[in-house]
């Protein structure tokens, strides 16, 4: 996943000097000639998909690749600059199979919603060209905050088990944590109200419990719950003796992420002028016909 994230990176900076020289060659390219000159505020509703990468305590393995699916609203409100929410639903996995913390043999597997909001900050100030002026090209950053559930669960003896109840590590952590997520993209405009973008974002957590594991082992001798004792300490499956109490279970020094690569659609809602009115969609101009007296 960070090296799809970096070539979405790199196809972004070279994107964006040829869609300058080429697209502020264009005649009254930053007015909007669909909707007129007053138009600055629009409203957009997204859909899309992608892939999602787990970052934490339990990725040693390689890349272990999942889904996520998303809807939201843009909402443009200055030059640039538009409003972006979104939710998501979206899974992780990660596992010690054979990686270097083989011997805990620790795994999990989550599906969670996220939610943000954010500001989304774009090269070219332009919205929805006319027909016939072909595709165009808009790269873009934004950053937000927002949440995600936190709901991480594993397989024992063909049974799955959500692990937040369990408390493995004998911490009550929370269902929610709050993210902070960021990213760039390219957006394409082929029509008056349709477009899709690519995009790559990254979320920090201020959670160390999406994977279940973070500081260090309870101790068998200290677990009464024969279930919880097994999910705590997995090594004995893999003929690795019980961890002690305190023996380092997980890194409590590092917060767990996710990164994600999305395909998004587009459709324009209505745009505004600036006013704050809603414009009619049509470049058709009315005139009042002169009154011949007789």
């Amino acid at each position: 996943m960070k090296y799809l994230l970096l070539f979405s990176c790199w196809c972004i900076g070279m994107l964006s000097p040829i869609c300058l020289n080429a697209q502020t060659k264009k005649s009254g390219y930053f007015q909007n000639k669909q909707f007129g000159s007053n138009i600055d505020r629009s409203l957009k509703f997204t859909i899309g998909g992608g892939i999602t990468s787990y970052s934490g305590d339990l990725n040693d393995v390689g890349e272990r690749i999942n889904t996520i699916f998303s809807g939201g609203i843009l909402y443009k409100f200055a030059p640039h600059i538009s409003l972006k929410t979104e939710f998501s639903f979206y899974q992780l996995s990660g596992t010690d199979v054979g990686g270097k913390n083989w011997q805990r043999n620790l795994s999990f597997q989550s599906r969670n919603f996220e939610g943000y909001a954010g500001l989304m900050y774009e090269l070219f100030d332009v919205e929805n060209p006319m027909r016939g002026q072909g595709l165009i090209v808009n790269p873009y950053v934004w950053a937000g905050l927002g949440f995600t559930t936190v709901n991480p669960y594993t397989s024992l003896n063909n049974t799955t088990y959500y692990l937040r109840r369990f408390k493995t590590e004998d911490v009550s952590y929370s269902g929610a944590a709050a993210v902070i997520p960021f990213g760039m993209g390219v957006r394409f405009e082929i029509s008056r109200r349709v477009g899709f973008s690519l995009e790559g974002a990254y979320r920090f957590t201020f959670s160390d419990y999406l994977d279940d594991v973070s500081t260090t082992y309870v101790g068998s001798a200290n677990i009464t719950d024969n279930i919880r004792a097994q999910l705590a300490d997995r090594g004995p499956e893999v003929n690795q003796p019980f961890r002690e109490a305190g023996a380092q279970r997980g890194n409590p020094n590092r917060k767990d992420g996710y990164a994600t690569l999305m395909i998004k659609f587009e459709y324009l809602i209505w745009p505004f002028n600036k006013y704050g009115k809603p414009e009619c969609p049509t470049s058709i101009k009315f005139t009042r016909k002169p009154v011949i007296k007789r």
